[in-house]
């Protein structure tokens, strides 16, 4: 079981603005590409920021550290990614709901869903005795 967190956006003009879930845990493609899973995430500054540490210590840094400090960066940026992704939605205006506990991403959104109730209501339909 997996913790997701919504993300929901209050601006939205879609009367039901569907949650950005963010999974909890660690990440695997983070660990792999480093700044490059957080950009493919859509935490631009973060990853960008991340790039621009990475290239200064690849050029300041002796090479013969420049690998283990590399990897030691991959290994925080995977560890914290939910976090870092939660703290852009909260820079961009999202606001957070209570996390969800479900095995994968659809599952939490459909919990999610009967959580809330939808602000439209159904269509009405001519009464077949009239």
């Amino acid at each position: 079981m997996k913790l997701f967190t919504p993300c929901t956006d209050p601006a939205s003009s879609r009367p039901l603005g569907l949650p950005v879930m963010v999974q909890n845990g660690f990440s695997w493609r983070v660990m792999f590409f480093g700044w490059l899973g957080l950009l493919t995430y859509g935490a631009w500054i973060s990853g960008l920021l991340a790039a621009a540490v990475s290239i200064l210590l690849h050029v300041f840094i002796a090479s013969r550290w420049d690998i283990a400090i590399i990897v030691g960066i991959h290994a925080v940026l995977a560890t914290f990614t939910a976090e870092i992704r939660l703290w852009e939605m909260r820079l961009n205006g999202r606001q957070m709901g209570l996390p969800i506990p479900a095995p994968s991403k659809d599952i939490a959104l459909i919990r999610w869903a009967d959580r809330h109730t939808s602000p439209v209501s159904p269509p009405e339909f001519p009464c077949a005795s009239s």
